[in-house]
């Protein structure tokens, strides 16, 4: 037993000897922990993203991960190995989800920790667009080209044009600059198609991806339809439309009109004279090529549609484009409520009449009155599929002795009015006309409304319209209407007004990112949510009073989101 415990012992102590020793280098081997997100610091702004995170003594390094996917088994959209605790990622997608995960490192010890994941998707901002391409000069747009221009700089340097049709952008084309053309800030597109709308857009290709465009701009080609008959004067004209309304074989009337000729609709031509009632037996159309717009006068009278028992005429449309509306300012006075551009006469039961669309576009509109004119006591309906107003400088008379009577710019408010089906203002301005009622006037719960039913305004601004009676509204007023009417205001711009933007009453209200100068005096009680946007109109306007709109305030969310009529969005010239 001796001679055992002899030999057992050393055995003993040099087992023991090893477990204290291995125990003591296992005890030496560092613990790589988990790097933990510090969340107040993880943020993103603009296409970056910062994150950061608090770091440990054992970590050599730290790996950060972005991706899509929030199981990351795809490919990361991004990915850092830094020294410290924070790290921004730059040049990504805007208005893109995120999910980030960290983890330590330690590369002597060829050891890694787990993964930490942040605990929420981060977003990146939406994009800040520079402006730098100029609006299109109309007197450099032809039949088949267009010069575009932009402001040259390094900040935001170009090295393409895209140009497109499709609002969804699917049959874009592309070209890349030469270094003469970058350099000038100027181009040519050529081989386009007469009388057709684009969209073009400069580009960088060296930006992030989905930041490739700067600010984009719309333009149509000059040109007319097959069979557009060109007239010289305002004689001319209403001799000929006379002439063609007489013509059976004509089932529209198409007329272009001289760049920069003023028209005065009257059997004489003079400035003075009455328009009359011009009765319209089919479409009609006034048409002018981009450039100097032409402009149509019209005093005491307009063009006027009376449906009759088995007289009922056939009307597809009634369009006005690049010509202006106006009524001549004489020594006699505004015709006030006699001069509008088109009248529905009334008309008894059973004289229905369907007109497809009501269309002006790119117009500056001067009238006492209105532009349409439905009338308030007809017991047949008459129906307009659609109306369009777009890229439209629209003011009035506020001559008070001779306009007595204040209609809406769109008048249609009783139960013969079928209009109100796919109504869309757009990219308009509507100013210092106080004594209108506003755009659509105070509908009455006759008003017939149809199920699609759908109107819309966007991308307009208003100044000192509507405003001579607290009841006015610079939109509408919706009280009295018996069935809800789908309207949505979006990206609006309002300054001065004693009065609400809209009564909305029945109407199925949708509005977003609409602002108002601090001269909008009811902004507290508008009829519509407006985002104060803490400044004057002196501020934040050029020269409203003299009608500029301008924004000078280009950090402003208006500016750089592009919000109110886009005519007044201007490249800075920092």
């Amino acid at each position: 037993m001796k001679k055992l415990l002899i030999y057992l012992i050393p055995v003993l102590a040099f087992c023991l000897l090893n477990i204290t020793s291995c125990k003591d280098e296992a005890e030496e081997l560092p613990r790589l922990f988990r790097p933990s997100f510090i969340a107040s610091s993880c943020f993103a702004e603009g296409n970056s993203i910062t994150l950061a995170w608090r770091t440990s003594g054992e970590a050599t390094s730290y790996t950060v991960e972005l991706s899509r996917d929030q199981t990351f088994q795809s490919e990361p959209a991004a990915t850092q190995t830094v020294n410290n605790g924070k790290c921004t990622f730059t040049g990504l997608r805007y208005e893109t989800g995120y999910y980030a995960r960290v983890r330590a490192n330690n590369e002597s010890l060829d050891i890694i920790s787990n993964w930490t994941e942040y605990s929420s998707l981060i977003t990146t901002l939406t994009r800040i667009i520079p402006k730098v391409l100029y609006a299109l000069d109309e007197h450099q747009i032809t039949e088949n080209s267009a010069v575009i221009e932009w402001r040259v700089s390094d900040q935001n340097p170009v090295d393409g044009v895209s140009i497109w049709q499709q609002e969804n952008g699917t049959d874009e084309k592309h070209f890349d600059l030469s270094g003469s053309e970058i350099a000038s800030g100027k181009y040519v597109i050529s081989g386009l198609a007469p009388r057709t709308s684009y969209y073009v857009a400069l580009t960088n290709s060296k930006a992030p991806e989905g930041a490739e465009k700067y600010n984009r701009q719309k333009f149509t080609t000059a040109g007319m339809p097959s069979g557009a008959v060109l007239v010289t004067d305002g004689v001319d004209l209403l001799s000929k439309i006379k002439e063609g309304m007489a013509d059976d074989s004509q089932s529209s009337l198409i007329f272009q009109l001289k760049n920069g000729v003023d028209y005065y609709l009257s059997a004489d031509g003079l400035p003075e004279s009455s328009t009359g009632d011009i009765k319209l037996t089919k479409s009609i159309a006034f048409l002018a090529n981009p450039g100097d717009r032409p402009t149509l006068y019209i005093r005491k009278g307009g063009f006027i549609i009376k449906p009759e028992v088995n007289n009922i005429p056939e009307i597809n449309y009634f369009i006005v484009e690049n010509v202006n509306v106006k009524e001549p300012i004489v020594s006699g006075g505004s015709g006030g409520s006699k001069t509008r551009l088109l009248n529905i006469g009334k008309h008894d039961a059973g004289t229905d009449i369907t007109i497809d669309r009501f269309e002006i576009r790119n117009s500056n509109i001067v009238l006492p009155s209105t532009v349409l004119m439905m009338n308030d006591a007809s017991e047949g309906m008459t129906t307009i599929n659609h109306i369009w107003i777009d890229n439209c400088l629209v003011t009035g008379i506020n001559d008070t002795k001779y306009v007595t009577k204040q209609f809406g710019f769109i008048h249609a408010i009783n139960k013969g009015s079928n209009v109100w089906n796919d109504v869309s203002v757009t990219n308009s301005t509507f100013y210092e006309f106080y004594i209108s009622p506003g755009v659509f006037g105070v509908l009455t719960a006759d008003v017939p409304v149809s199920a699609n039913a759908k109107v819309s305004i966007s991308n307009c601004t208003f100044y000192n319209w509507a405003t001579s009676k607290s009841s006015y509204t610079a939109i509408g007023n919706f009280s009295k209407l018996s069935v809800a009417l789908p309207l949505s205001v979006n990206a609006c711009v309002f300054g001065y007004s004693a009065g609400k933007a809209l009564v909305p009453g029945q109407v199925n209200l949708t509005g977003k990112n609409n602002y108002c100068t601090t001269d909008f005096e009811q902004a507290a009680d508008t009829g519509l949510t407006l985002i104060d946007l803490g400044m004057s109109d002196s501020s934040f306007f050029r020269n409203a009073k003299d009608g500029d709109f301008t924004i000078i305030n280009t950090g402003s969310t208006v500016y750089t989101q592009e919000y109110g009529d886009p005519r007044w969005i201007t490249v800075s010239e920092y």
